[in-house]
């Protein structure tokens, strides 16, 4: 009976996973998608590329020179979902919605193992609001984010195994946790945490002494260790580059100290609150929607006071209360990453972030909802449970609407921008983004030259938001540029690509630009001097490379033309107009037997 009714449970956790994020099929690719996926050469190569994805930095093949993280085992997923489907972001979605329902599954097994016959219903109850919260739609309804879900089901079959080798003395379960925990941190470098809660797991839930968790949780460093010994070696430090700007992290721009950790007092604080209260919900709290603060704000020190309480009740409920001791340990070690307490961090909040530690919470709601009822539960029986459970079912049909509802600003990047604009209209990414989506959405699905210039005007307006915010924001006068230039305001579009390549000289986009509009005035030479610093900072800028080819030939450096088309063409081998341009580039060398294979290869990919 015991068994029927565990598989029910298993059942219901599934299905609850799979339908609440059920209406993402049909999205396509959001964010940063695109640097992932969509525009990275190397996913593109499918099995082929896996190789060079170990041996390069996370978004190495969107061109970005600068190595920051390192996932390899996430890219070679999208590399395998690429080699199956090629450009089919409808297999990725299911993907994600697949693994998310697997990870719900294991944490009711997990959280039941731990708890065994005490509380027969609260791995139940936890692992259902896990499913359904709000806070985790940016990880499940983005691909990108396939890294959190893989990294997290990783992390609690490791979990498991180490539970089952401490109940049952097997060598086997604690090698494969080992070799679970090593494919995790290759996953997702965040897996790291898991180090702090392995004993908090292990001396509340199996009794056992503080040493011998600590030596158990010692044999996890063998899979850090050389995880980051191949971070090391890819990206030339254990921390890759530490260049984090005020756009992404307001915290870096702090005059002082003290304004620092009050700045980020108030953010733990933003934590916990989207965790209670997960609305509104948006994509982005960069600078200015999150601004630096000092300790007179009162926010700052409610935080303060909270996160000291936590910490108080983690050693008052140790030997009194395990279940809210491991509550609370959980939440304060899974959330220390992004504290940026200790080391700051590329971002100064993300709604992701939370998607790991949001567990404590639901087990603490779990728990709450349970607690009054704890004399009356029998595992076996659904009838001794029908209060709690009528609770946790509106408690559930709350969080299930709110995100099936935010679900659908995932769809792609305009549906997002526009409708998270209204809610972070202070931040300049956020204002930026908005522009993008105007700009390379919405505009080109117009034919009306009048409403296509109606659009880029109002792009344009979100840009000049987005500079007032962050005077100094190099992306946003690319785009800006991009925008003048699509207007035919080319004296316009030039000075905004030169404030581009002066606040960031290493923006080969919008070097690109300028040369496409010195190109298309016939200023062939400066063309080629902008040509070749957009190659300079980025090899593999694959625009650059082919309209640098094509100023190589119009000035008649006919040879060097065919070499810069021909690696334009390597990156991305299905683009026939670069294999026209070869063939067309030897037979104004007189060379028609080699360009006819050139001409016959661009007319088959046309087809």
């Amino acid at each position: 009976m015991k068994a029927n009714h565990n598989k029910f449970k298993l059942f219901i956790l599934f299905a609850v996973s799979i339908l609440v994020y059920s209406n993402t099929l049909n999205h396509g690719y959001v964010l940063d998608d695109f640097s992932v996926i969509k525009d990275n050469f190397v996913v593109q190569q499918g099995v082929d590329g896996i190789s060079t994805i170990f041996k390069t930095h996370y978004r190495y093949g969107y061109g970005f020179q600068t190595p920051t993280l390192y996932r390899p085992l996430t890219l070679s997923v999208f590399a395998l979902q690429w080699e199956i489907a090629p450009d089919t972001p409808a297999l990725a979605h299911a993907m994600n919605i697949l693994t998310y329902g697997v990870l719900v599954y294991l944490i009711f097994l997990f959280l039941q193992l731990l708890f065994q016959q005490e509380r027969p219903w609260l791995a139940f109850v936890t692992a259902l609001l896990f499913a359904l919260h709000p806070i985790h739609t940016e990880v499940v309804a983005n691909i990108k984010s396939f890294d959190e879900l893989l990294a997290f089901s990783l992390v609690l079959i490791s979990l498991y195994q180490l539970v089952k080798y401490v109940d049952l003395k097997q060598k086997k379960s604690l090698l494969i946790s080992l070799l679970l925990f090593l494919l995790a941190c290759f996953s997702k470098e965040s897996t790291v945490t898991f180090l702090g809660i392995i004993p908090i797991i292990l001396t509340l839930f199996r009794n056992v002494k503080w040493k011998r968790a600590l030596q158990l949780s010692s044999f996890y460093l063998g899979p850090v260790i050389v995880y980051l010994l191949a971070r090391k070696s890819v990206l030339g430090s254990f921390g890759g580059s530490n260049q984090i700007v005020a756009l992404d992290n307001v915290l870096v721009s702090a005059p002082n100290e003290l304004i620092r950790i009050a700045s980020a007092f108030k953010i733990m604080g933003l934590y916990l609150w989207k965790m209670l209260i997960p609305h509104p919900l948006m994509n982005d709290y960069s600078l200015q929607q999150i601004q630096l603060t000092n300790w007179s704000d009162p926010l700052v020190w409610i935080s303060f006071i909270i996160y000291l309480s936590l910490i108080f009740l983690l050693f008052k409920t140790w030997n009194k209360n395990k279940i809210l001791a491991f509550t609370i340990g959980f939440y304060l070690v899974s959330i220390s990453l992004y504290t940026n307490l200790f080391f700051t961090i590329g971002t100064s909040f993300g709604e992701r972030l939370l998607f790991i530690p949001s567990l404590s919470f639901c087990l603490l709601l779990a728990f709450g909802i349970l607690y009054p009822f704890q004399n009356q539960l029998q595992f076996s029986s659904f009838k001794t449970a029908t209060k709690p459970l009528i609770l946790t079912t509106i408690i559930g049909l709350v969080y299930g609407f709110k995100t099936m509802d935010r679900n659908a600003a995932w769809k792609d990047n305009f549906t997002l921008y526009s409708t998270d604009v209204k809610n972070c209209s202070a931040s300049a990414r956020c204002q930026y983004y908005y522009a993008l989506g105007l700009m390379k959405h919405k505009a080109n699905e117009v034919d009306s030259e009048i409403e296509k210039k109606e659009i880029l005007n109002e792009s344009i307006q979100a840009l000049d938001r987005a500079l007032t915010i962050y005077p100094t924001y190099a992306e946003a006068y690319a785009q800006r540029g991009l925008a003048f230039y699509r207007m035919k305001n080319f004296s316009a579009a030039l000075y905004d690509y030169q404030q581009a390549v002066k606040f960031n000289p290493g923006l080969s986009n919008a070097w690109s630009n300028m040369g496409s509009l010195y190109f298309e005035q016939k200023q062939f030479q400066q063309a080629k001097q902008s040509f070749e610093k957009a190659i300079q900072v980025n090899p593999n800028h694959v625009d650059a490379l082919a309209n640098y080819a094509s100023t190589l030939g119009t000035l008649g450096d006919f040879n060097s033309a065919i070499t810069y088309f021909k690696k334009a063409s390597a990156l991305k081998p299905t683009e026939p107009s670069y294999y026209q341009m070869i063939g067309v580039t030897y037979q104004n060398m007189g060379r028609n037997d080699l360009a006819t294979p050139y001409l016959q290869k661009a007319q088959a990919l046309s087809r």
